[in-house]
């Protein structure tokens, strides 16, 4: 049977493996939204640089006026709307904040460890070791939840994407071995 501090240690080491989880998912979904406004930005860029040469392109005579008149319409309702997606969902911003905030998980994880060290691993007393983990537990639970909300503010419901990643994770073969556990309710992890 596990002692009340191998209990607490067990929940530390969880909520760090989660916390790194967390930094995981949030760099992931910072490159794909920075990549998406990086495209939709050099999108605009060329149909602005193209646009430029309108005049120089009637000059030149290659093609009829109302052909190109036509051409130059479409590119600037492209420019247009590129411009407003870009600045209804600001991906790149969006991006940069979930970049922030995966840096900070990975920052939280080290300040887990020296308020460990500090209060666990430094003392003595059984007691105040135990007392020590349930206030690394507290602080762990408290910067999560502080992460998920300003996850969420971000257009990223973490729980979802880490419960996903954890039943990933728990997946470790398609083989049946026979033990009839296939039915079995796993606790959740969040």
């Amino acid at each position: 049977m596990l002692t009340k501090l191998e209990r607490s240690q067990n929940r530390i080491n969880e909520r760090q493996s989660e916390l790194q989880r967390v930094a995981d998912v949030l760099a992931k979904e910072a490159f794909r939204l920075r990549s998406r406004g990086a495209f939709l930005r050099d999108c605009r860029i060329i149909s602005g640089a193209l646009t430029a040469t309108q005049g120089s392109f009637e000059q030149l005579g290659f093609f009829p006026k109302q052909y190109l008149s036509f051409i130059f319409l479409i590119l600037g309702i492209l420019i247009t709307a590129i411009a407003g997606i870009e600045a209804a969902f600001k991906f790149e911003s969006r991006g940069a904040d979930l970049n922030s905030l995966a840096a900070s998980c990975h920052s939280m994880v080290r300040q887990a460890d020296s308020i460990w060290h500090k209060q666990v691993g430094a003392e003595e007393d059984s007691s105040k070791q135990a007392i020590g983990a349930l206030q690394v537990i507290e602080f762990q639970e408290l910067k999560l939840n502080e992460v998920q909300e300003k996850a969420a503010s971000t257009g990223v419901n973490i729980a979802l994407e880490i419960r996903r990643v954890h039943n990933k994770s728990l997946r470790t073969s398609d083989d049946d071995d026979d033990d009839d556990d296939d039915n079995r309710q796993r606790p959740y992890m969040a």
